[in-house]
């Protein structure tokens, strides 16, 4: 994974401690570390596991897998658009979570630990599928020899970010 033209950094707004009753203020950046711009899709519905790229989150905590349970309606993917890839110059970053209609990664979004202990967050992002159809999405795609287009100029590489370690208390 070390030949990905991308590199992925989890961090915390609030450092390393945390009390337990503090919401998670996390940050992702996704950096072009290659010679070459790269085009990346940032995260849509669907993206934790509907539709490619997929941005998977893990949580260890202080007993092991911290398994989550989400709201009914986030397994809706509309269809992706040109709008939705952004194209990295080298050293550019940016936070597929922020801006063009991207949403949070919703294991990190709803994560809020009950017990007080480490944890240890992680966030794989996969886009190895080469079938466009399996990254479109559920709905109409404007423009659709654009975006499979695009979606060939995106690294078909899965990379993981850092582990990132809080202690709750």
């Amino acid at each position: 994974m070390s030949d990905a033209p991308i590199r992925i950094d989890l961090c915390s707004a609030k450092g390393k401690q945390q009390s337990l009753d503090e919401p998670l203020d996390l940050s992702v950046q996704i950096t072009n570390v290659s010679d070459d711009p790269v085009w990346i899709v940032g995260v849509l519905p669907g993206s934790e596991g509907f539709r490619y790229p997929q941005y998977t989150a893990e949580i260890e905590g202080p007993f092991g897998p911290v398994e989550m349970s989400f709201p009914e309606g986030l397994d809706y993917a509309r269809g992706l658009q040109p709008e939705d890839f952004v194209r990295l110059a080298p050293g550019e970053s940016f936070d597929p979570q922020r801006g063009k209609g991207f949403i949070p990664i919703q294991q990190l979004a709803w994560f809020k630990p009950t017990q007080a202990g480490r944890y240890r967050l992680r966030l794989r992002f996969d886009a190895t599928e080469s079938d466009p159809r399996q990254w479109m999405g559920q709905t109409f795609v404007r423009d659709q020899r654009r975006v499979e287009n695009l979606i060939q100029q995106v690294p078909h590489v899965e990379v993981q970010s850092n582990t990132l370690e809080i202690e709750f208390d």
